[in-house]
């Protein structure tokens, strides 16, 4: 099935706001074995939207669209499309219902034009909005399938979630069934070569996809059941697991703060963190797992050697001897924030994340990371500015990514995470 997402929105052209839609769907469409093969943005506009419909309908099997299912007069997304389709417009007694009761609640006016999103194309099947107040709705007529989805990610991702994934996957006589090994300290290119001989099958298929610091591969099988679409997976997921064991820090856990996290309350234990350069990153990613509180009770963003000294106990002559940037403050800054949060692992970093800050002996990119557990405390040097145009973001990211990373290894020993397997 071939399919195109379409976002609708001037704001997306001009740059105000990113389009986030089309990463999450064509991830979420790719997971169902369904090939995206065309992102087109398009102004609210009636003549150019109307060109990106007629276009959509020619050449993909599965349309959708995001955004333009407001209120006002420049939203014309359903309209358009009813048009195309020669459908009408008609009203729907419960997204009417649903608009009166949300802008009631949020104390707000009803005018005459909130009853325009409760006008749905005829015949269509309705997503209601439980977060807003723009149905969504499909249409399947002539091999063609047409979604429209409200813009607003908060309601678009949890009608995908609770209403069309399930919609479109009912479409199709099989099921499809995807698993993601994820990999950190291997390159996308090297993956591509280790992985060569089984990236042109069919069915299942091999994916490798690279985002910062790390590599996710996925597998996807389509099947008549579950059992067989496992089965269908399992040589090619034992050969990455053979071949790429020492990388793979999780499988279906969806990123490396909830690998660290699950890891983490299997074992129950208890995580600290003392950071610097990274500014609570670190802190931030782990406690935006569901769960987090049961493993993570502490966070310190000592950012000056003043609250170096005071809260974490890092010794004044260590700092001016070595500087706040040395592997012997990253050591004590571990050290100290295990000890006053008693927990079983100390996690710091220190670094010059740049722009500026950087000489020779401790240019831009140096970081060090500390671990400390009741056993030991190592450090690890890096060097994380691959030119000078790496970004400030980027040295953070990365110096977050390693850190929970070895705190994972000290955690399981090596082993990675498992949530679906």
């Amino acid at each position: 099935m071939k399919a195109e997402i379409i976002a609708v929105g001037t704001e997306i052209l001009i740059g105000d706001i990113n389009n986030t839609h089309a990463q999450y769907l064509s991830r979420e469409l790719a997971s169902l074995g369904i090939s995206v093969l065309w992102h087109t943005t398009v102004g609210d506009n009636q003549n150019r939207l109307k060109e990106a419909i007629i276009t959509g309908i020619k050449r993909s099997d599965l349309i959708i669209f995001t955004g333009g299912l407001g209120p006002t007069k420049d939203d014309l997304t359903k309209e358009i499309v009813a048009k195309e389709l020669s459908k009408k417009l008609v009203k729907d007694m419960r997204a009417k219902n649903n608009i009166e009761s949300m802008l009631k609640k949020a104390k707000r006016e009803i005018t005459n034009n909130n009853y325009k999103q409760a006008l749905v194309i005829e015949g269509s099947k309705v997503f209601y909005n439980e977060n807003g107040t723009a149905p969504g709705m499909a249409i399947n007529e002539n091999g063609k399938i047409i979604i429209l989805l409200p813009g607003p990610p908060l309601e678009l991702i949890p009608m995908f979630e609770k209403d069309v994934k399930s919609y479109i996957m009912n479409l199709t006589d099989y099921i499809i069934l995807s698993h993601n090994i994820h990999l950190y300290g291997i390159g996308e290119s090297k993956v591509d070569e280790v992985l060569a001989d089984i990236l042109e099958g069919s069915n299942p298929t091999v994916g490798i996809y690279a985002k910062t610091g790390e590599v996710r591969v996925r597998i996807t099988s389509n099947a008549k059941n579950k059992q067989i679409a496992e089965e269908l997976m399992k040589k090619p997921m034992d050969i990455v697991i053979e071949r790429l064991s020492k990388f793979i820090y999780g499988i279906d856990v969806e990123n490396m703060q909830t690998a660290v996290v699950r890891a983490a309350i299997q074992n129950g234990k208890k995580l600290s963190v003392a950071e610097s350069c990274t500014g609570g990153l670190i802190a931030s990613n782990i406690v935006s797992v569901a769960g987090s509180s049961k493993c993570f009770d502490c966070g310190v963003v000592s950012y000056s050697n003043e609250i170096k000294e005071k809260v974490l106990k890092v010794d004044n002559s260590i700092l001016k001897k070595y500087g706040a940037v040395s592997p012997e403050v990253a050591e004590q800054m571990a050290i100290g924030v295990r000890k006053i949060s008693g927990a079983d692992i100390g996690i710091s970093t220190t670094g010059i994340a740049g722009p500026g800050g950087g000489d020779k002996e401790k240019p831009v990119g140096l970081v060090y990371v500390g671990i400390s557990t009741e056993y030991e405390t190592k450090t690890y040097k890096l060097l994380l500015a691959q030119n000078k145009q790496t970004k400030r973001q980027t040295i953070r990211d990365l110096t977050a990514l390693f850190a929970m990373n070895e705190a994972r290894k000290k955690l399981l020993k090596g082993r990675f995470v498992k949530l679906s397997l």
